[in-house]
């Protein structure tokens, strides 16, 4: 009973915090805008016309739409589910490992970085905090033979699949640890620890084939709709250069790593303070601690990865999962490891090509945000007044969820859209376009309506990013 009081009190301190933080954010006109993307598609779902399941049940992970169909505030969906997966995985690092070291979770908690994704992008924290645990489970089963580890850890690995399908990318490296390590067993032993492991992550990604392919008439849907997974990063000209090319993947997964390096150098020390495992186990435990490494190297090759400085939480999660698990001695240069990189967090993502992090950790320093959602707000206020609007809500989906009344949109799943696009003033007595995209449907149709003119329409909104006509 002790124990359960200890960990819901850990629970209500890190939910408290994390929610200051947004609603504070919140109050300044900020707020994450993959939070109201999350909100928009369950909205469509649930209250669509149709009721829209695709994009959150084939294009992209599921699990993280689903606290959005739990819980009605937006705001409070990433803090909540943070403090309950960070809660968990304090209790196994606490719980399970033989020497935490206190000073070292204390500075990680605090690390602005981790703060950013608990606070706004919770199914990337989640991602990394499974992955962490399933991989140290593989490591423990290695150690101590333990069958339980073997099957926790595939359970886990394979619930990554339904938050980041690039956790598939892993797939061949683990079952090489594995094999590895286990080269003194027979071949049947071999395959049913494999299984163990990787069925799970196999099977979740071939039912997403058979669905996708069952509803949408394309097994690849996930991969290349234009809203899928992995076109949900914003797309930086470094990546695109290099991208296919393995020598040109290697130089820039180096280059980005030594820019890294005052941040995850807790992650070096732990890598070559795993010399203590025997010859046999050496490779194998090498293998799945790169697991990180090789994940952004992979992501690089496919073009679905972005410099953000928020990437480095996961070698931080591996440094002391794997120090506190293997009792790894806490040196005095780890600990000074670790200092160096909770001052670094504070510094270096504030010149990030990543405009989130560095906002979140300017509002950390300074109390102060840089807003974005005053113009969604405006515009949404505007259209309340209107019976039927065209919009395209690739880049209007905050609108569609402010407006909170989804019957009143055309939008592009819509199999009438395209007549209504054809044909607005017969259907929609309010058209929104977006001025700053120029992939925007809407805009895309009527070009003069960036510059105010729409034939059949009075402009009755103009900002620096939409114009709003009505009819």
């Amino acid at each position: 009973m002790s124990r359960f009081l200890v960990l819901y009190g850990m629970f209500l301190l890190i939910f408290f915090v994390l929610s200051f933080f947004s609603y504070n954010a919140y109050h300044l006109g900020y707020a994450h805008l993959n939070l109201l993307f999350y909100a928009e598609k369950v909205l469509l779902a649930r209250e669509g016309d149709p009721p829209r399941l695709e994009n959150i049940g084939f294009v992209y992970p599921p699990l993280a739409f689903l606290p959005f169909w739990i819980v009605k505030d937006y705001l409070l969906v990433s803090p909540m589910v943070s403090a309950f997966v960070l809660t968990a995985f304090l209790s196994f690092l606490l719980r399970r490992c033989q020497a935490p070291v206190y000073a070292l979770l204390i500075l990680l908690l605090l690390n602005p970085l981790l703060l950013f994704l608990a606070v706004y992008r919770f199914e990337v924290l989640t991602f990394y905090l499974l992955l962490t645990m399933s991989l140290v489970m593989l490591i423990l089963h290695m150690e101590k033979g333990y069958t339980l580890y073997l099957f926790v850890g595939g359970f886990l690995f394979g619930l990554c699949f339904f938050l980041d399908f690039r956790s598939l990318f892993l797939t061949p490296f683990l079952a090489f640890a594995i094999y590895l390590s286990t080269k003194q067993e027979s071949s049947g032993y071999r395959w049913a620890l494999m299984i163990v492991k990787l069925s799970l992550i196999i099977f979740f990604s071939l039912a997403w084939l058979y669905l996708n392919w069952i509803f949408t008439e394309s097994p690849f849907t996930f991969i290349t709709s234009p809203y899928s997974f992995f076109k949900s990063e914003p797309i930086d000209p470094s990546v695109l250069s290099v991208r296919g090319n393995l020598l040109k993947v290697l130089e820039y997964t180096t280059l980005k790593l030594l820019n890294y390096l005052p941040l995850i150098l807790p992650y070096l020390l732990v890598l070559f303070s795993l010399r203590k495992y025997r010859y046999i186990y050496l490779t194998p435990v090498y293998l799945v601690y790169l697991s990180p490494v090789i994940l952004i190297m992979l992501s690089v090759y496919f073009s679905t990865f972005f410099p953000a400085y928020y990437h480095t939480v996961l070698f931080l999660l591996f440094a002391i999962t794997f120090q506190a698990s293997f009792g790894i001695k806490a040196s005095r240069f780890l600990l000074l490891a670790f200092i160096l990189s909770f001052l670094s967090s504070w510094l270096l993502p504030l010149f990030s090509k990543e405009e989130n992090e560095k906002n979140f950790v300017k509002f950390l320093i300074t109390g102060e945000i840089k807003g974005n959602l005053e113009e969604y707000k405006k515009v949404a206020q505007v259209l309340k007044d209107c019976n039927k609007v065209l919009i395209d809500d690739a880049g209007g989906f905050p609108i569609v969820y402010l407006v909170r009344d989804p019957k009143k949109f055309y939008l592009p799943y819509m199999y009438e859209y395209y007549t209504v696009l054809s044909y607005p003033e017969i259907f929609a007595d309010c058209l929104l376009v977006d001025k700053a995209n120029a992939n925007d449907k809407v805009m895309m149709r009527f070009p003069k309506a960036g510059m105010g003119f729409l034939k059949g329409y009075s402009l009755v909104y103009e900002g620096e990013t939409y114009n709003v006509f009505r009819r």
